[in-house]
């Protein structure tokens, strides 16, 4: 069955989706498109060719967008895709689109949410409708609202540990707007209705926060679509986020330990910080670059002369936002070692020394990175998607790879040197036995 799916975005590299848009194998002389229309809608285009051509309606609304009050609407409105609209019954939508052989997909992220067709070209015509009117035509049946419940339940409870850790962090560093998590919280389950989730988009999915993006399709053709979404014109500003820092800890019955410890990081507002830190967390070590290889970064070296044989995971992440970011460091380990890897990662993170082949692996690390992007048309496709929807443009692979080589070892330290000296964040989740408190960092 062919409906709304879900991805966790919450590991995958912001940076690297933000500004990537790499060329396909089957058009290497092809370049991204991107304009704004005259119903200020961003249309962003990338003709290389496929067989299988991938339209994206995104919308500058997330979870960040959520009050107090309304906290898991995003959740609901990501289950929501494929219901029923003011054109097309549930069940229409659904089988149609598996009549022609094509996937619908919704992914909701902090700050937006992007409604996905992928179908092959001769069948693209037929299918766009229902595209439209999935992502801009909802009318959230009551009845329907309420049997999303028990599948809204079974995705809280298989949440894993590695993801509510990182929702536990944002809680810890925002408390409100970045810090609303992409899932409902229990005490709001059943509490999200029809008019909730109708003043969510008619606020928030507007056409100045809107844009249409492509691949396997021409800018020309995604203009038609794009000119006759039939979605409202305010254009309402996100209540700025504010980074507080503070800790949170949840007591279970794991026989692991998860804890993420991160300091305020740079925004997108910067693109030249915004890939200054991304080589820092490259740099630093973000996993293993060998299947079953262990990291020769400078912090992996630390943490394993504490954990001697014991097993453990470790990477640094790096989350930019439009007016915020976090940067850190997320480890498991057994309940035993988790306290110590944990102050070793502290103190690491409070210092940062990085050499000059430190700063050059990182380097090269982004930019293979970047243009391995494009071999996932999905993952080709979120590069356009963020990039249009946030800043109005698109960036070639060309253009970023020579500004990742603009960037000088002394930006990358200037860079670490400043979010070093920020306020710490923390969240820890599973046995916490050894896990130290915030203040006794």
């Amino acid at each position: 069955m062919v409906g709304p799916v879900m991805r966790s975005s919450l590991l995958r590299n912001s940076t690297v989706r933000q500004y990537a848009v790499a060329a396909a194998a089957q058009s290497c002389n092809a370049v991204p498109e991107c304009k704004v229309l005259s119903n200020k809608v961003t249309v962003a285009a990338y003709d290389n060719n496929s067989p299988i051509t991938q339209v994206s309606i995104v919308f500058r609304a997330g979870s960040r967008n959520e009050t107090y009050d309304t906290q898991g609407t995003a959740h609901y409105l990501r289950l929501a895709a494929g219901l029923s609209t003011s054109s097309s019954s549930a069940f229409a939508v659904t089988r149609n689109i598996q009549q022609l052989g094509g996937n619908l997909i919704a992914v909701l992220e902090r700050e937006t949410i992007a409604y996905t067709l992928q179908i092959t070209k001769d069948n693209l015509y037929n299918a766009l409708p229902f595209l439209e009117c999935a992502a801009t035509k909802q009318v959230f049946k009551p009845w329907e609202v309420s049997d999303q419940l028990p599948r809204l339940k079974s995705e809280l409870a298989s949440l894993p540990e590695t993801t509510l850790v990182l929702e536990l962090l944002h809680k810890a560093a925002y408390r409100s707007g970045l810090g609303n998590s992409l899932f409902a919280p229990e005490n709001q389950l059943g509490k999200i209705g029809s008019e909730t989730l109708q003043h969510f988009v008619n606020t928030w999915c507007t056409a100045p926060r809107c844009a249409v993006v492509g691949t396997g399709i021409s800018l020309t053709e995604l203009t038609s679509l794009a000119s006759s979404l039939d979605i409202g014109s305010a254009d309402n500003a996100n209540q700025p986020s504010k980074y507080h820092g503070g800790e949170i800890r949840k007591e279970t019955a794991s026989d692991l330990t998860n804890v993420a410890i991160a300091v305020e990081g740079v925004n997108l507002t910067s693109e030249k910080d915004a890939l200054a830190c991304a080589i820092l967390q490259r740099a630093t070590g973000s996993g293993p670059r060998v299947k079953w290889g262990t990291s020769g970064s400078p912090l992996s070296k630390e943490v394993s002369s504490v954990a001697g044989t014991e097993p453990f995971g470790l990477s640094t992440f790096n989350a930019n936002y439009s007016d915020s970011g976090l940067f850190g460091v997320v480890l498991c380990s057994q309940p035993d070692i988790a306290g110590a890897l944990a102050k070793t990662s502290f103190k690491w993170l409070k210092s940062m020394k990085l050499s000059d082949n430190d700063i050059a692996r990182g380097k090269s690390i982004l930019k293979t990175e970047v243009l391995d992007s494009g071999d996932t048309s999905l993952c080709l496709l979120e590069c356009m998607q963020q990039q249009a929807v946030q800043t109005g443009k698109v960036n070639s692979p060309l253009s970023l790879a020579k500004d990742i080589d603009k960037i000088t070892a002394s930006d990358v330290k200037a860079v670490a040197s400043k979010i070093s000296k920020g306020k710490l964040s923390m969240a820890a989740v599973g046995n916490l036995k050894t896990v130290p408190h915030l203040d006794e960092l």
